[in-house]
């Protein structure tokens, strides 16, 4: 499969993750541990499942953390496979359609963007492909149906930073979307153009759709950032800019450009075969199958829930058993239950007594007797002694937990230290500085 040559990818890495402190505050966001593999490494592997060779990966130098992109670069360095990886750094502060724009002259064909934070299984990048193919699409982007359970709607209300997430989306019967907004850029009304309704009579309108931020442009739309270089998220403005290109009555058809835009198309689009070529921007919907991005702490647990199942065609690193992942160095007293669904990293060791349910837990970890670790996540070398119960929690590294503490739907920073019979209920805690 020569796929590497139709299209370049380009990895969005350059986040730092502000929407899941107090989980980034040591480690970027695409090196935390979902499913105990760092982030970074589904994406990796989605590419050289599906045949390609090279990627670009877009990263930044933080500002709070000039190691940032260092060791997200030593990293991927080790982990890389049979792909050849070039990393592009750009300004902390940038967009995600500036920094297109900076590294556009390395971009020689149509390309596909994918958001460092998603996870995604490989048919759907197949599929996005053909249609962008059939569709000689302008921009082909991933959609994802947002089906909420009321313990999702919960969590959600506990949860700040997904309040406003959503989109709305309007496409029309080919599957053309006619309108692009996210909910964090509305007022209290949505506003729909009389014109896009005459236009596209038989359009619908979602709020059940999201955007997956993985999209594939055809090259000449980068004519447009250069031109109109006020453009700077890719999300926010720029694919609202091109569906708002394509309402052009005659160009959204494929047939020459009105008068009264064939110059503005011309300009924009140096490179595009002719001008009669479509503005076509095209939603690739999220049938069956896994997409999940993982910006908030909120998704971090879900992703690390249905990863650690066994059930996808992405597993976790340990070795497999009958329902779960223990890996072979594992230390773990006989009357201890580990159950379905849980992942114990390499040199870990658990006490007597002790049960684990539904839970990730990293390497290097000191379990005591009588733990109960259930829903939660425990990154490396965390120690955890006798008679605790955590629920519900996101424990990060070097955190040291004494005995017989209760621990309930909290988000613990690293290196953060428990006194014995400690109590925690859905607190965010950090280590005080010294």
């Amino acid at each position: 499969m020569a796929q590497q040559q139709e299209f370049q990818v380009i990895i969005l890495a350059g986040g730092t993750g502000s929407r899941m402190y107090p989980l980034t505050e040591e480690i970027p966001k695409y090196l935390l541990p979902v499913a105990n593999r760092p982030l970074i490494t589904y994406q990796l592997e989605l590419l050289e499942k599906a045949g390609f060779q090279d990627v670009i990966i877009i990263t930044t130098e933080s500002n709070n953390n000039s190691k940032t992109s260092m060791d997200l670069r030593r990293y991927v360095a080790e982990v890389k496979g049979k792909l050849t990886v070039t990393f592009e750094i750009v300004e902390p502060d940038i967009g995600t359609a500036q920094a297109l724009a900076k590294i556009r002259r390395k971009l020689r064909h149509d390309f596909m963007v994918i958001s460092g934070d998603l996870i995604v299984e490989e048919h759907f990048l197949h599929g996005m492909a053909d249609m962008h193919r059939s569709r000689d699409a302008a921009v082909t982007v991933l959609l994802r149906k947002e089906v909420i359970a009321p313990e999702t709607v919960q969590a959600k209300k506990k949860d700040d930073a997904t309040s406003n997430e959503g989109d709305f989306i309007g496409l029309f019967e080919d599957d053309r979307i006619v309108l692009f907004a996210a909910v964090a850029d509305l007022d209290d009304t949505l506003d729909v153009n009389k014109s896009v309704l005459k236009r596209y009579p038989n359009v619908t309108l979602h709020s059940d759709l999201v955007d997956a931020h993985f999209y594939i442009f055809s090259r000449w739309v980068l004519d447009c950032l250069e031109k109109y270089d006020g453009i700077t998220s890719i999300k926010g403005e720029f694919i609202p800019f091109l569906v708002k290109l394509q309402k052009r009555k005659k160009l959204a058809r494929g047939g020459n450009p009105p008068s009264n835009t064939s110059s503005l198309v011309s300009k924009m689009t140096s490179t595009r075969k002719h001008e009669s070529d479509s503005l076509g921007c095209f939603a690739y919907i999220v049938d069956e199958g896994y997409c999940q991005r993982v910006n908030t702490i909120h998704s971090y647990m879900q992703a690390n829930a249905k990863l650690s199942t066994g059930k996808l065609k992405y597993l976790p690193w340990e070795h497999p058993g009958k329902n779960n992942f223990i890996h072979e160095t594992a230390q773990i007293e006989p009357q201890t239950a580990v159950g379905p669904e849980c992942i114990v990293g390499q040199s870990t060791i658990i006490g007597s007594k002790s049960s684990v349910k539904k839970s990730c837990i990293g390497k290097h970890c000191k379990i005591g007797d009588n733990v109960k670790i259930t829903n939660s996540i425990i990154m490396d070398y965390v120690t955890i002694e006798k008679g605790t119960n955590i629920n519900q929690s996101v424990i990060c590294h070097n955190v040291d937990i004494g005995e017989a503490c209760s621990i309930t739907g909290s988000h613990v920073g690293p290196s953060y230290t428990f006194n014995a019979k400690a109590i925690s209920k859905n607190e965010q805690l950090v280590r005080e500085e010294d």
